[in-house]
Order: structure tokens, then sequence, then C-alpha cells
């Protein structure tokens, strides 16, 4: 399947236009990963450093999307070398914090605002977990502010909106900051 993968890439930066992919599988539940850490080094962790070094060889970028408590399996995650690394979880008990303290100089981080807050949480809750996002995501550089997953269907727009409103306000960089 890898290979498979890396042809069809080499099909595509032929033609052009296709700056890099995201690579969606999910690897875990808020408790925890799908398999043990050693299963996961044995049945996943290779063939993923071997399709993301192939993008990357390629010339592509690579954000690597999995939900859920990744803490027990984000060493080999970062091992891979992705570019960026999404959602960052915190439904899944993940801290931007933690993670930025941990690899922050490594790959990009990607996320950590709770989509569940935007859907059943209060306004303040939205602030707050936008604010944690950005307070800890930013530091240094290498952030991308984001929901900790896809914004969910029939979620109100203005829950959405106050998100973006804290990130205007307060998720800009100055010229020194980076």
């Amino acid at each position: 399947m890898v290979e498979d993968a890396l042809a069809r890439a080499e099909q595509y930066r032929r033609h052009g236009g296709l700056d890099g992919f995201a690579l969606c599988a999910d690897y875990c539940f808020n408790t925890g990963p799908f398999l043990s850490p050693n299963q996961f080094g044995e049945f996943i962790t290779p063939y993923l450093a071997r399709l993301v070094q192939g993008y990357r060889d390629l010339g592509f970028y690579v954000i690597k999307h999995t939900d859920g408590n990744i803490m027990p399996i984000i060493d080999q995650l970062v091992q891979c070398q992705p570019h960026a690394l999404h959602s960052l979880d915190p439904q899944g008990g993940v801290d931007i914090a933690e993670v930025k303290r941990r690899y922050g100089g490594q790959v990009c981080l990607i996320g950590n605002v709770n989509c569940g807050l935007l859907d059943t949480g209060t306004t303040d809750e939205v602030v707050a977990s936008a604010r944690y996002a950005l307070t800890h995501g930013m530091p240094g550089g290498g952030y991308i502010f984001s929901t900790s997953n896809c914004i969910y269907t029939g979620m109100k727009l203005s829950r959405y909106e106050t998100m973006l409103e804290v990130w205007r306000r307060e998720g800009n960089y100055n010229n020194d900051a980076i």
C-alpha cells in the first residue's frame, strides 16, 4: 500500500499543483491507541515512516492527523518526521503545553482547540480553550491554530466565530516573537 501511494504521489508531482498530503487515519480513542505501543511500532510505524519519507523525498509536505490520546505513541509519530502533527486532542487528554515542551522544535503543531466545547460548551469555555491553545502553541513559532478535529455538522456558526475572534485578537506574532 505504501509503494502504491508513493507511485501515485510521483504521478501527482509530475502534474503539479499539489503541495502535500494530510494523512487522516486515526490511531486512537480518547482513552489511548487502538494498538499497544509495541504493536503500533511493529504494524504501523515502519510503514508510516516510509510513507512520510517517500512524500518528503518527492518534495511534498506531510501532516499526520489522529485524534484521541496519542501520548502513548507520540514518540513514534514524531520519529516518523511528518512536517506537522494534528489534532492534539484535549478531549483525549493531550495537553498542547506538554507536547510543545517535548516536541515543539521537531514538528509543527496544529490544533488543540477543543471542538467538543465548540459544540456543547459555554462561550467562556470556548474562549478559554482557544486562548490556551494559542498561549501554549505559539511561543517560538511552529504552531497552526486549529480545532482539535473537524467542525461538526450542525455546529452553531457563532461558536466557530467566537473561536476565530480570539485568534484574530490574540493569535498574531510580532516580528520579535519568532
